[in-house]
């Protein structure tokens, strides 16, 4: 399949120069258009779909246990007859998640609220097409980015990417992608926490963040059922958080040094490629593949047949320093990769101090209040937009003004919503 007009991302690593092109404020009059029938289909979908919740199933991201078991944290008797029940489970290191650790090692106070909340009033058993769809958005700085993403992965097919758009988040709400962030790093597994297999170091030539997936530490026989799903859309959505502030983009780092027979793990890369296909196509500026392997070869065979066409042109493979430190300058490659940059991974346990506002009813409510007023406003001033049929019809700087609004609002309401990561405990 031939994809037209997709930016060259290695030759903008050669001018150091970010590929602004098809994003907010650089859209051609056929962009824009694109951008203008989409957000018809979406407002009418969203408008269509208004008494039509769709159901939590945990189908590929498994919910953890003790919501799968319907206990809250701040149930301290079920909770603890429920680490008795399941004491074997819990310690096997295939398992074991932060929360179980935590527990075992005597700390039985909450790190989170044990009570979720979805956005909206949405019941935790289903989600509104609407509320997981202005979720979704507050992954970006301005709504219309969350639209674009589709638009340029589709190669501005607008019915393609409105099936996308659709599709990614009926995702996300089945999979209750809100419940996996707010739960962080507890409900991951233990063991890869510690072991730090997705780390976020350094920036890209572009100025990017890089997150490393260190492929050596991963090991397939020595995780649960469940594990890697839930770790690869922890991951992503992580990598999608963290690019917010960093032109809405990062870069995948794979790094094969040391790869073994036993680190071939095929339903890793297929779940995280199959992940980052459907919901995340324009998240990543790019993806390296840092390997000399001659086991590399036939994974690369079965990974590059499961790649979007768009995001193929974004993977590159790096066999050496040399050939890496095109994307990433040499300071911020970690010395084990053969870069300057001294880096040791250490896990910072969560406590509840890292999550203080989670537990602040008050303050999360005129929160979800200011972002429910900018959403209301952003649709009012979307309709008029794409309603208007003359150069005089509709107010630009209105909506501009709706787009930054929600952008605050969303910013302001993240640290009530969701359980802090690893980085951000650390930069404090």
């Amino acid at each position: 399949m031939t994809v037209p007009n997709i930016p060259d991302v290695q030759e903008a690593y050669k001018s150091g120069t970010r590929i602004v092109v098809g994003s907010v404020g650089n859209l051609t009059a056929d962009q824009e258009l694109a951008l203008k029938e989409l957000w018809i289909k979406t407002l009418s979908h969203i408008e269509s779909t208004a008494a039509v919740p769709i159901k939590v199933t945990n189908d590929q991201v498994h919910a953890d246990s003790l919501t799968a078991a319907g206990i809250s944290a701040d149930q301290p008797e079920a909770v603890a007859k429920w680490y008795a029940d399941n004491k074997s489970k819990v310690e096997d290191i295939k398992y074991q998640t932060v929360r179980d650790k935590l527990y075992l090692d005597g700390k039985h106070h909450p790190i989170i609220p044990g009570s979720f909340k979805p956005l909206f009033g949405d019941d935790p058993s289903s989600r509104l097409f609407r509320s997981t769809f202005w979720k979704a958005c507050t992954l970006y700085s301005n709504p219309d980015s969350y639209l674009l993403s589709f638009l340029r992965a589709t190669s501005w097919n607008v019915n393609a990417a409105f099936d996308k758009v659709v599709h990614s988040v009926k995702w996300r709400a089945s999979q209750a992608i809100d419940k996996l962030m707010w739960d962080g790093e507890l409900a991951q597994n233990n063991k890869l926490m510690e072991s730090g297999l997705s780390i976020k170091v350094g920036l890209d030539r572009l100025a990017f963040p890089i997150i490393v997936v260190r492929v050596r530490l991963n090991v397939a026989r020595e995780r649960g059922e469940g594990t890697v799903e839930k770790f690869a859309a922890y991951t992503l959505e992580r990598a999608a958080i963290i690019a917010r502030d960093h032109g809405e983009r990062a870069t995948l780092l794979y790094d094969f040094s040391g790869f073994k027979l036993d680190n071939i793990d095929t339903a890793f890369i297929k779940t995280l490629v199959t992940m980052i296909n459907e919901s995340y196509p324009q998240t990543l500026n790019a993806t390296i593949m840092f390997v000399n392997s001659w086991l590399f070869t036939g994974v690369w065979k079965l990974v590059r047949s499961w790649l979007d066409p768009v995001i193929a042109k974004r993977t590159f493979i790096a066999k050496d320093i040399e050939q890496l430190s095109a994307f990433v300058d040499r300071s911020q490659i970690m010395v084990d990769m053969g870069g300057e940059l001294k880096y040791c991974y250490s896990f910072s346990y969560p406590t509840k101090e890292d999550n203080a506002q989670m537990f602040d009813v008050e303050g999360r409510q005129q929160a979800e209040n200011a972002l429910k007023e900018a959403v209301a406003a952003f649709e009012q001033e979307t309709s008029a937009w794409v309603s208007g049929s003359g150069v005089n019809s509709y107010n630009a700087k209105s909506r501009t003004e709706a787009a930054a609004s929600f952008s605050d609002a969303a910013l302001k309401l993240d640290s009530y919503i969701r359980a802090r990561f690893t980085s951000e405990r650390l930069s404090k």
